[in-house]
């Protein structure tokens, strides 16, 4: 469990780690040099059994991907759950996806989040009926149908996945993107094996104004970092036309939301604009290829 200056939460969060059914887990607290309560809070936790360890970082590491690698080093059991300091799991969260994982001989499974509040209360989304159902399928194919573009892995909170497999990621370069270094840490599983997906809701994934994500966005950091690694795949999974132009075409859209400033859409089109599919034509089949999705 990764944590900076979550102390607010930190208590509904490791009690609700503490209740997985699940009979066989320890637990790796990593502090990132928080300024506010958290190593207090956190060091309380120690006295369970089930804590391995407390590691406080003198100063902050300025990189999430830093502390998984970290965690990762840690780690000594068959499968690992990445459980961010402000999200909260369904006690049947590690026992669901573990079995998904060995029923399904997948190096990765997820299940649907409920997003939330810094309250803890539901916020309203609408619902990709895509995702209403149980599934698996070929890594190599998950990640051409939801990983390219976007990252429909939208919280790590709501993975588990196997320690060998992650031991095979080259960690030196998800360190590389601090904004979207999650993607390829995904991308990198996924192509060892099957990716499994849970339907039902075990993870409650919060929204809150303390999260890194808001300001890469703004500076439009993660559209540039998206950019890298899509070059870094574009050629090892030989994308079709139609694939470069609906990852180009979201890009065209994410670089033109209201939460992106001038100077990130600058940033973004100097990462983009010299991919021959990239501009308005290309968000236009992005929005048919969509439409055609929900079909």
């Amino acid at each position: 469990m990764p944590n900076f200056n979550h102390a607010p939460y930190l208590k509904e969060r490791m009690d609700s780690i503490l209740a997985q059914d699940y009979p066989d887990f320890e637990v790796i607290l990593l502090d990132d040099a928080s300024t506010d309560e958290s190593a207090v809070i956190l060091n309380e936790y120690t006295k369970n059994p089930r804590v391995k360890t407390l590691i406080v970082n003198d100063s902050n590491s300025g990189n999430t991907f830093l502390q998984w690698q970290r965690g990762l080093k840690q780690a000594k059991g068959e499968y690992i759950w990445i459980a961010e300091s402000d999200d909260v799991a369904e006690p049947t969260l590690l026992s669901r996806l573990v079995a998904e994982i060995e029923q399904k001989d997948a190096t990765l499974a997820f299940c649907h989040s409920q997003w939330i509040d810094s309250n803890g209360k539901p916020i309203a989304r609408s619902r990709d009926p895509r995702w209403n159902r149980d599934f698996s399928m070929a890594g190599a194919t998950f990640i051409r149908r939801y990983l390219l573009g976007y990252s429909s892995i939208c919280n790590a909170s709501a993975v588990v996945f196997k320690r060998e497999a992650a031991q095979k990621v080259e960690m030196e370069k998800v360190v590389q993107y601090s904004a979207s270094g999650d993607r390829l840490f995904w991308i990198q599983i996924a192509l060892q094996g099957r990716v499994a997906y849970v339907a039902e809701c075990l993870n409650k994934f919060r929204q809150h104004h303390n999260k890194v994500s808001g300001g890469a966005e703004y500076m439009g950091v993660n559209i540039v970092q998206d950019h890298a690694i899509y070059r870094l795949m574009k050629k090892s999974l030989d994308l079709t036309a139609n694939e470069r132009r609906w990852i180009c075409g979201y890009h065209w859209k994410a670089m033109h939301r209201p939460t992106v400033s001038a100077e990130g859409r600058i940033s973004a089109l100097l990462a983009w604009g010299n991919e021959p599919e990239f501009g308005r034509l290309a968000y236009l089949f992005y929005l048919l290829h969509r439409a055609k999705e929900k079909c």
